[in-house]
C-alpha cells in the first residue's frame, strides 16, 4: 500500500491565523454586551447583518477570482491582475457606500431600529472600509505568505479587541464604539493596501489584458456568494424584521456559530484543498478519500466534545460568555450546535475540488430556498426559535444532496464519503463522557457558573480522552504527532 502523506505543511499557521481572529471577535462581542445596552446592541446586530449581506453582494466574487487567476498566472501577469482587482474592488466599494448609507434609512424603518438612522455616517464610514479585507486573504494565500496573513489576523483581531478600550473610558454607548472602530477600520485600511500591493508586486502588463475572462469568472463565484450569504442571515432578517433590537440582540449572539466552530474544518480543508484537486484531477480517489478521511477523524476529535458541551451545558455556557440578560439567546445556540457533527469538513470545497461548480451554485440557491420556506414558517410558529430551528433544517438537507454529488462524482458509495462509522462512533463516545460527567455538578463546592462549568469541562475531557485512548478511536501517527509537538514545545 501507497504511503498516505499527510500534508500538514502552512495547515497549522492558517489554522493559527483564523482561530487568533475568530477568538478576538469572540472576545470583542463578550465585552461588547457588557459595555452597551441591549438596545444599542441589537442596532449593532443589525447593521452587520445587513452588511455581510452588501459586502458579499457587491464584491461581485473578486476574491475567488483573485485567487484563482494569481495561481495559475504567469510571473510577470500576477501583478497586473492583482492591481486591477484592487482597484475594481475599492471602485465597487466606494458605489455601494453611497448606496448603503441612503438604504440605511430604509432598513431603520423596516427594523424598528431608529439608530441606524440617527448614525448612519459612522455606520456608512466602517462598511465603505472594510472592503479591502475581502481580497486580502486570497492575495496572500495565493503569493504563499500564509506567515504574514496569521500575523496581521492576529494583530488586526488585537487591535480592534484594543478599541474597546475607549468605552470603558467614555460614555459606553453606540456613538462612542462606533467611533472607537471607524479609528481602527482607518490603520486596518492602511495596513491591508500595504500589504496587499507589497505581496502583487509591480504590474508588467497591461491592467486589461484577462479582464474579461475574471469578469466572467467572478459572475459565475458570485452568483453561489450572493445565495450562500443570504442563507446564512435570512433568519436574522426575518426576527429584526418582526421583532424589537432587544429581542434581536438576544436572539443574533445565539443564533450564530461560535467563531471557531466553522472556522476549524473550513480552515483545515481550504489548506488540504490543492491536494485533493490534484488526486481528484488524475483519478486517484483512493488517496483522495484516505487524506479527506485523515483530516476528517482529526476535525471530529477536536468538534466532537465542543458538540457536548453545548448541548448539556447551553445555558451556563451562554451565561458565561454573554450575562444573563441575553439567556434568550440559549436556546437558539443549542440549535445551532446540533450543526457540529456534520462539521468535519467544507462540504462546498469539497465539491469544487471535484469540477461541480454548478452543483455548489445548485445547492446555494436551494439553501436560500429552503431557508426562506423553513424559517419564515416556523416564526410563525414558534417564535425566533423557529427561525433558527428552519435554518438547522436547512442545513441538513443540503448536507445531504452534497454527500449524494460527492459520491456520484467519484462514482463511490455514500458509505465512502466520509468515516462514518468512526464519525458515529466518536459522537456516541463524547455523548455519553458529557452524561457521565453530569453528576459532578452535584458535589462541586463552587456556586459561580463559571466554575462550575470549569470543573464539568475538565471532568468531561478526562473521560473522553480515556475513551478515545482505550477504544483506539485516536491513531497511534496522531499520538506520535502530539508527542513530537509536546518534546518541542
Amino acid at each position: 500500500m501507497a504511503e498516505t502523506k499527510t500534508y500538514r505543511g502552512g495547515t497549522l499557521i492558517h489554522l493559527f491565523g483564523s482561530l487568533s481572529e475568530g477568538a478576538f471577535n469572540m472576545l470583542f462581542t463578550i465585552v461588547l454586551v457588557r459595555l452597551i445596552s441591549q438596545n444599542d446592541f441589537g442596532s449593532w446586530r443589525q447593521f452587520m447583518s445587513l452588511a455581510a449581506i452588501v459586502w458579499n453582494i457587491t464584491i461581485f466574487g473578486l476574491p475567488a477570482s483573485l485567487f484563482y487567476f494569481v495561481s495559475i498566472a504567469k510571473p510577470e501577469e500576477r501583478g497586473a491582475i492583482a492591481r486591477r482587482t484592487m482597484w475594481l474592488a475599492l471602485s465597487i466599494g466606494a458605489v455601494a457606500t453611497v448606496v448603503f448609507f441612503f438604504g440605511l434609512g430604509l432598513a431603520a424603518n423596516v427594523y424598528h431600529s431608529p439608530k441606524l438612522s440617527e448614525e448612519a455616517l459612522l455606520f456608512t464610514s466602517f462598511f465603505g472600509l472594510g472592503f479591502p479585507m475581502f481580497i486580502i486573504t486570497p492575495m496572500l494565500v495565493a503569493a504563499d505568505q500564509r506567515a504574514v496573513l496569521a500575523t496581521m489576523r492576529f494583530c488586526m483581531g488585537l487591535l480592534r479587541f484594543a478599541s474597546l478600550a475607549l468605552l470603558v473610558w467614555m460614555d459606553a454607548d453606540l456613538r462612542t464604539l462606533l467611533i472607537a472602530l471607524n479609528g481602527f477600520a482607518v490603520i486596518q485600511f492602511v495596513v491591508v493596501v500595504y500589504l496587499y500591493l507589497r505581496a502583487a508586486g509591480p504590474a508588467l502588463v497591461p491592467l486589461k489584458q484577462g479582464f474579461d475572462e475574471q469578469l466572467k469568472y467572478s459572475r459565475h463565484v458570485s452568483a453561489m456568494t450572493v445565495a450562500g450569504q443570504l442563507s446564512v442571515e435570512m433568519d436574522k432578517i426575518f426576527v429584526s424584521t418582526y421583532y424589537t433590537p432587544e429581542v434581536f440582540a438576544s436572539y443574533s449572539v445565539g443564533a450564530r456559530e461560535l467563531p471557531f466552530v466553522p472556522q476549524i474544518p473550513y480552515s483545515i480543508t481550504d489548506s488540504q484543498v490543492p491536494h485533493l484537486s490534484r488526486f481528484a484531477s488524475q483519478g486517484l480517489f483512493a488517496e483522495y478519500f484516505a487524506l479527506l478521511h485523515l483530516w476528517v477523524r482529526r476535525i471530529a476529535l477536536i468538534m466532537y466534545p465542543i458538540f457536548t458541551m453545548i448541548l448539556f451545558q447551553h445555558r451556563e455556557i451562554f451565561t458565561i460568555l454573554f450575562t444573563a440578560e441575553y439567556i434568550d439567546g440559549a436556546i437558539p445556540m443549542l440549535i445551532i450546535g446540533c450543526l457540529i457533527p456534520m462539521r468535519v469538513t467544507s462540504h462546498y470545497q469539497l465539491l469544487l475540488t471535484l469540477g461541480a461548480s454548478r452543483d455548489v451554485m445548485f445547492a446555494s440557491f436551494a439553501m436560500l430556498a429552503s431557508v426562506l420556506t423553513f424559517s419564515f414558517g416556523l416564526l410563525h410558529y414558534l417564535g425566533p426559535i423557529g427561525a433558527t430551528l428552519g435554518f438547522v433544517i436547512s442545513e441538513y438537507i443540503i448536507f445531504s444532496y452534497m454527500i449524494l454529488r460527492i459520491a456520484q462524482r467519484t462514482d463511490s458509495s455514500i458509505a465512502r464519503v466520509l468515516p462514518w462509522g468512526f464519525l458515529l462512533k466518536l459522537l456516541a463516545t463524547a455523548v455519553v463522557c458529557g452524561a457521565l460527567a453530569l453528576p459532578v455538578l452535584g458535589i462541586v463546592p463552587f456556586e459561580t457558573t463559571f466554575w462550575r462549568f470549569a470543573v464539568y469541562a475538565a471532568t468531561m475531557m478526562i473521560l473522553y480522552t480515556a475513551a478515545v485512548i482505550t477504544f483506539g478511536l485516536v491513531s497511534k501517527e496522531d499520538i506520535a504527532l502530539l508527542r513530537s509537538k509536546l518534546k518541542r514545545g
